[in-house]
């Protein structure tokens, strides 16, 4: 899968409002996360697969002086997310590749990730250039909710038109310890909002029923935490 078909695809995804959309999708799992990161003052954060940059900002806002940069492969992502950007926050924006970060060596002290980094065509290289630049001692912090053994997300890559690396968990940890990450963590994180009402449900490209969808509630997000 080349960049220019990621870019495009996120790109119409944008134009049609669905940038903001994964505010509201995501929110609550983020929020869970963020929680526990613990970032101090003056911390340096990358957000990597920004979209339209709404955990960017939450980042920038979590301790004083916090600097926090999103990368997406998307320009019209990126365009969004300066426009929805407040000069009261240190937060900006950058059109990136996940395998090839235009940032120093150990600049970071954190980088997180919702629902991106296996989008990535070499995920080897993404997660090597994520420990790059990332300072000896700091966190990756990255989300997924699309993982092997997860009910319902076997045909996601079909419904989105690109390719997912859809890993087991004890793959994704073998692969941040690939990358030379020293001490890999995984865990589930569920929206706290639940699956909602079986007469609400919607039938979609990647959930045909209500008890599809909450089977994948029920199994949560996987959340990798690795430090370097």
């Amino acid at each position: 899968m080349s960049h220019e078909r990621i870019a495009s695809t996120f790109d119409e995804w944008a134009h049609s409002g669905r940038g903001e959309n994964m505010e509201y999708g995501h929110g609550d799992v983020v929020a869970q996360v963020l929680d526990e990161l613990s970032i101090r003052a003056g911390f340096q954060v990358l957000d990597l697969g920004c979209g339209v940059g709404w955990a960017t900002r939450l980042l920038a806002q979590a301790a004083p002086g916090v600097q926090a940069i999103g990368v997406d492969v998307s320009p019209a992502m990126v365009a969004e997310a300066e426009k929805l950007s407040s000069l009261r926050i240190r937060a900006r924006y950058e059109v990136g590749r996940f395998e090839a970060l235009d940032f120093n060596d150990g600049k970071f002290d954190l980088v997180f990730s919702m629902e991106a980094i296996y989008y990535s065509p070499d995920l080897a290289k993404a997660l090597s250039e994520v420990h790059r630049v990332l300072k000896p001692g700091g966190r990756a912090e990255i989300v997924l909710d699309c993982y092997q053994g997860r009910p319902s997300t076997e045909h996601w890559s079909e419904a989105v038109g690109l390719h997912l690396h859809v890993l087991s968990e004890a793959d994704w940890e073998a692969a941040f310890k690939t990358a030379g990450f020293t001490s890999v963590e995984l865990r589930h994180v569920l929206d706290r909002r639940g699956a909602g009402d079986a007469s609400d449900f919607e039938p979609g490209r990647c959930f045909h029923d209500f008890a599809s969808y909450a089977a994948y509630h029920d199994a949560g997000s996987l959340w990798i935490r690795a430090v370097k």
